[in-house]
């Protein structure tokens, strides 16, 4: 079964993320990923950030950006819990990055390995709970170079 998703939205000027911040700040929940370019550069940095909810998708661009002060408030927000796959290397980075403190993670691979899995890994975890293959080509991509 294929599932059609809507485009994501594309955050990459201050009004687009001062739009982002005041929606996903309602949220109980949120599913972050980051990309960086630590295959790419010498002095890697975060190149893309994305956001989830139930109804919607979000592609931060801090590249184009700079300034990420408007959604640092939701990373250490209590009462919004951050779903995260393996978050130790998204914290690393976006602590260095843009000085954004944490509160109310959810680490899903950290639960994998509480509960007994065998492979703890993001792809094995879909494939086995939800039937879900993901694709992995992009996985090694530049993300410091654009457009994406």
């Amino acid at each position: 079964m294929t599932v059609s998703l809507p485009p994501p939205v594309w955050v990459a000027d201050a009004g687009s993320l001062a739009k982002l911040a005041d929606s996903l700040a309602s949220q109980p929940r949120l599913a972050v990923d980051t990309e960086s370019n630590s295959l790419h550069a010498y002095r890697e940095q975060v190149c893309l950030i994305q956001f989830s909810t139930p109804q919607t998708d979000y592609l931060v661009d801090p590249l184009a950006l700079h300034d990420l002060s408007a959604i640092a408030p939701l990373f250490s927000n209590p009462r919004i819990e951050k779903v995260f796959h393996a978050v130790e290397y998204d914290q690393i980075c976006l602590k260095r990055d843009f000085d954004i403190s944490f509160s109310n993670i959810f680490d899903t691979m950290q639960a994998a390995r509480i509960l007994g899995y065998k492979q703890v890994g993001l792809d094995a975890i879909l494939a086995e709970k939800l039937a879900i293959t993901l694709d992995k080509r992009y996985q090694k991509a530049d993300w410091g170079s654009r457009p994406l």
